[in-house]
């Protein structure tokens, strides 16, 4: 830490909050088309207070949890049903999880050197296949959704009555354009993360000997801290990073300092999502009694 070139984290950090905007962007197209009319602002503020939430929850499920009980709240105006709600947020995940995969596969293949080839090749092929298995099996849920047209016998009772809306979600025709839009969202919010992650190995004085691994390393980090084993992936994603960053040729210290400085700025965003969290629930308050006060 002693060395890091502090200049830096502060347009880091400029770039870092633009691709929460990005990532609040993909979601809203996702919620878009199942007549869930959000503003920006209004899901980003939403995805900001979740990301609080999940600095203390265990992975990424405690922050999605939020975003469902925040969309299915009456009392924000919206009042989606559970399983609109449920689906949008999973098929958020998914996509910003398989682009980023991706992006790390296709990063990695373009820097790899010929000495690591046959060591990296497994791994960027596993990265390769998350985003071909989420796009195979949205195809085959649409192809279950269109068969579901027909009303099967199953879908009279209590499991029909919670899987129709997201049959109904995923066959609408307005899905594909929808979810074409999320992946170019996605792909942004991919690009920023990694330039953040590398931009931090910079500053922290870090010269990798091998740049593939550094995308492929900061990719199997996310996916690994998505796991909900820890509050906050503490512990297992700053182990992923040491791992490979140090296959890169990053010293442990300079890998943990990337990990800690790039979860600063996860916390930071998090302090501006409670407190966006708190003054809603302050204006809320307010206006019930102002409220009360006119009826009185």
């Amino acid at each position: 830490m002693a060395r890091t070139r502090v200049g830096i984290l502060a347009p880091l950090l400029a770039l870092y909050g633009l691709g929460t905007l990005a990532w609040a962007g993909h979601w809203k197209a996702l919620l878009g088309f199942a007549d869930i009319d959000l503003t920006v602002w209004r899901v980003w503020r939403i995805t900001i207070e979740a990301q609080a939430g999940g600095v203390v929850l265990p992975g990424g499920i405690g922050g999605d949890a939020l975003r469902i009980a925040s969309v299915m709240g009456r009392g924000n105006g919206v009042g989606a049903p559970a399983p609109i709600a449920v689906a949008s947020v999973l098929l958020d995940r998914a996509i910003g999880l398989s682009v980023i995969a991706a992006v790390a596969a296709t990063l990695g293949m373009a820097s790899r050197s010929a000495s690591v080839r046959v060591a990296a090749a497994p791994l960027e092929l596993a990265l390769a296949a998350i985003p071909v298995a989420v796009a195979t099996g949205l195809v085959l849920l649409r192809s279950i959704a269109r068969f579901a047209r027909a009303r099967p016998r199953w879908l009279d009772g209590a499991i029909g009555r919670a899987v129709a809306p997201v049959l109904a979600y995923v066959r609408d025709p307005r899905a594909p354009g929808a979810i074409a839009k999320a992946v170019v969202l996605s792909v942004i919010v991919a690009v920023v993360q990694f330039v953040v992650i590398r931009g931090l190995v910079y500053a922290v004085g870090g010269v990798p000997s091998d740049e593939k691994w550094v995308y492929v390393g900061t990719a199997m980090a996310f996916i690994v801290g998505a796991v909900p084993a820890l509050p906050g992936g503490w512990g297992t994603a700053d182990a992923t990073y040491v791992f490979f960053f140090g296959l890169a040729g990053i010293a442990p210290s300079a890998a943990l300092a990337v990990c800690l400085l790039f979860r600063l700025f996860w916390y930071l965003s998090g302090v501006v999502g409670a407190i966006l969290y708190m003054t809603r629930g302050r204006a809320s308050t307010q206006e019930v009694q102002v409220g009360a006060i006119g009826k009185t």
